[in-house]
Formats: structure tokens, sequence, C-alpha cells
């Protein structure tokens, strides 16, 4: 294939300079390095310490102020946990050596002002206690013991309580996946690898996706995107460009377990309607159809118009006793069950 065409470099369009104008172009390089202003009161040393911070500022694109901002401020929002089993009761701690980090870590959200805290479910499956370490809004972190206050394993989310004052504690502010674009802006805030308050950014990758929670069942509409997500990511925050949150950091798609740029979220419409059940009664309740059924496309291929195909009604279920019946094999061949074709008057096509 034939190379593109590419712009002409802009040191070909210059007149050759003369050896004067090297010479004076020389001294003025070294000075600047050396830090010696050459260039005017108004230029910026690195080594002057008298640089205001106004001047500094003007070295950073109004992007990267947003995103330093936000870092700052959602820090306080996102904490670290210490996981600990039976038999284990070593006190790891935030650690900034890699090396040295617990077996157990996770991230958090600050969910509310009474000391709820938001994670994932497998972050704390198998532990028998939980410290959790908050930075207050005087910037000091300070460690407290969680207790449980419900799981949902199915969607694979837990919610903690610690005893902290108030004023320790700010909430993240929280906002809505439903409206989100591939390709918009993200921010990951976490603890990976046991690093404490790591930013990393990226976009929403993908929408709609799926994965398979510890108990097997699907959680769907997962939010996928290539901001770093690691081990120790888990239960941390998914920011969008204004800093709330639009979803939880849970998994990752990894033939070697680190990033590789695939990762995926709980989107914060499905966090909010579980913990608003957890926090008030313990636990989630789902109403349940009880049956298995073939899905539409599968009917129509059977031949029917609408509807889905009543598979199976197990015993004691509620299809069951609503005198729903199942597909059944006889020695003439298959006896249909019920078809659905309808719930709460919606029309199933």
């Amino acid at each position: 294939c034939p190379r593109p065409a590419t712009r002409p470099h802009l040191l070909q369009m210059q007149e050759k300079p003369s050896q004067d104008s090297l010479t004076r172009r020389s001294l003025m390089a070294a000075a600047a390095v050396l830090g010696v202003g050459t260039l005017g009161k108004s230029a910026l040393s690195f080594g002057d310490d008298k640089a205001t911070t106004e001047q500094r500022d003007r070295m950073l694109t109004p992007s990267e102020t947003n995103i330093i901002k936000l870092f700052k401020e959602r820090t306080q929002s996102v904490v670290f946990i210490d996981i600990f089993s039976a038999g284990n009761g070593a006190r790891g701690g935030i650690n900034m050596d890699v090396e040295q980090m617990p077996s157990g870590t996770g991230s958090g959200i600050v969910w509310d002002d009474k000391g709820h805290i938001v994670t994932n479910f497998h972050v704390i499956k198998s532990a028998s206690s939980a410290q959790i370490s908050v930075v207050g809004k005087d910037g000091v972190s300070r460690e407290y013991r969680a207790k449980l206050t419900g799981v949902d394993p199915d969607k694979d989310i837990a919610v903690l309580q610690i005893d902290a004052p108030n004023s320790a504690l700010k909430p993240i502010p929280v906002g809505s996946s439903s409206n989100l674009e591939v390709g918009q802006l993200v921010l990951a805030i976490g603890n990976p690898f046991g690093l404490d308050h790591t930013l990393t950014t990226g976009v929403v990758s993908g929408l709609g996706r799926s994965m398979r929670s510890t108990t097997g069942r699907m959680i769907r509409n997962l939010i996928q995107t290539d901001a770093a997500i690691n081990p120790g990511n888990s239960g941390g925050a998914l920011l969008d460009s204004s800093g709330r949150l639009i979803g939880m950091n849970t998994a990752i798609y990894s033939p070697s377990g680190t990033s590789a740029g695939i990762g995926f979220a709980i989107p914060a419409d499905t966090i909010k309607a579980v913990v608003d059940k957890l926090i008030k009664y313990g636990e989630t309740v789902r109403p349940v159809l009880g049956v298995v059924y073939l899905d539409s496309d599968r009917a129509r291929a059977l031949g029917l118009p609408s509807g889905v195909l009543v598979l199976q009604a197990p015993p004691g279920s509620p299809g069951a006793e609503a005198g729903i019946q199942s597909t059944v094999r006889t020695e003439n061949g298959i006896d249909l069950g019920d078809i659905i074709v309808g719930i709460g008057g919606g029309k199933i096509t």
C-alpha cells in the first residue's frame, strides 16, 4: 500500500539561521536549562520557589485542572477495605509498597452520612471481619471496624456500616447510568494492589454488557471501560466528568489477571435500587414467576405466533400454584405447555 502523504516538518520551511542567530539561541537555551530568567519576568522557572500557584496552573489544561480537582474532592468518598478471615489477625493497613500488600484488600464507596459503605460482594465474601480506612474532611485517614448491613450476591453488591462521625464522612454524589454514551470520559478511583487512592482515566467503551456473579446468575447492563482496573479496585468508584458516581468497578477481562483495557462496572441505577433495599431490609427480595420458559425467538421457530412457551413449572413454585401447565414429553411426542402472551396488561411479542 502506498504511504500516506505527511505534512512537511516546520523546520524545513524556515530560512537557514545566521551564525549570530544560532549563537544567540544556544545561549538562550542554555540559560533556560540553568533556570536563568533570560526570557523575561513573566517566564516560569521550575526551580523558582517563588513561582505562584496561579503560574503553575497556567501550565495545566482546563481538562487536567478539572480532573485534579475531582480527584481531590472524591478521594474522601472512596475508602480502603482490609479483609480478615478466620485465623488471620495481622493488620495490613494502607501500604504504598505493593510487595507488602495485605492478602485481602478492596475498595468501597461512602454512600451516606450514616456510615454505610458500598462495595462488591466478592470483596467481603470470605471475610470474618473487615476494617475500613476513611480519609476525613481534614485529610487525615482513620480506621473503623465494619459491620455487615446486607448483601446481594446475585448483583455482587454488599453494604457495610462503620461507626464514624458525620464530620468524617463525605458521601459520594450519585448520578444516573441511564443516559451514558460510548466515548464519554470516565474516572476510576480505587486501591489497586493495596496502593491507596489511585486514579485512572478512560472512556465508556461499551454498554449493556453481561457477566456471571459468584452465584452463577447473570449481571446485566454492565458498563465497559478502558480505564485501568486491577485487583483491589473492586468496589471503587467509576465517575463521570462531573464527579458523579455512574458505576462501581467490579471486574476485568484479562488473561493475566491485570488490566488489559477491558473493565466492567455495575451501573449506578442498579446500585441505587439494590442498596436502598439492603439498608432498609438487610436483604433483597425479588418477585419470582416460578417457571422455566422458552424465549420468544425460539418459540417462533416452533410456529408460535407470539408469547413464550412454558417448559416447566416446578412443583411448589408460584407458577405451579397458579396452575400453569408445563411442557411434557409423552409416548406420542411432546405436549406443549401453556403459552404466556402477556404480563400485567403488557403484551409479549
